[in-house]
């Protein structure tokens, strides 16, 4: 039995449109339980500017006890928005920065301060732009102000108590 090229040509679309049917009716819709109100959004609803630079926007959110972190630029958008909770560190794929690797460093010598040497090879500074007791976030931007990096430091490791 031999099949016709256009014959193949019909029983694969019918496969992809089946197939499609089928993933689509898989997916769930977001509901109210399972949103951070806020998360992602240019100008988070309710939410507060934490930010401890002057260039930068950071927004704090909880849920189902991890702690979010979402850095906006002074023009509202998106840059990135991470997870900071010890032991669930990530980053998202939300904003503009989300193929951007965001650099977590665990620095045992740096303990009591959370502090870090690097060395880059731009026209670059930082500036800290959020701080709790476990995590310090350092955002590294070009000479126009453009952002470049999220560094997220650890000043606490997870075997401490």
């Amino acid at each position: 039995m031999s099949i016709q090229p256009r014959s193949l040509l019909s029983i694969t679309l019918f496969a992809m449109i089946g197939a499609s049917g089928y993933v689509s009716g898989a997916e769930q819709k977001p509901t109210s339980a399972n949103v951070i109100r806020g998360l992602g959004e240019r100008v988070p609803a309710g939410a507060k500017n934490i930010s401890l630079s002057r260039l930068f926007k950071v927004y704090s959110f909880e849920k189902d006890g991890l702690k979010y972190v979402q850095i906006n630029s002074l023009t509202d958008q998106v840059l990135t928005v991470m997870i900071v909770t010890p032991g669930a560190q990530q980053q998202l794929p939300v904003g503009s920065a989300a193929q951007t690797p965001m650099a977590i460093v665990n620095d045992e010598n740096a303990k009591p301060l959370g502090m870090v040497t690097a060395a880059a090879t731009c026209p670059c500074s930082s500036q800290v732009v959020y701080d709790d007791p476990y995590v310090r976030i350092v955002v590294i931007y070009g000479a126009n102000g453009e952002y470049i990096q999220t560094v997220t430091i650890n000043k606490q490791t997870t075997h401490e108590k």
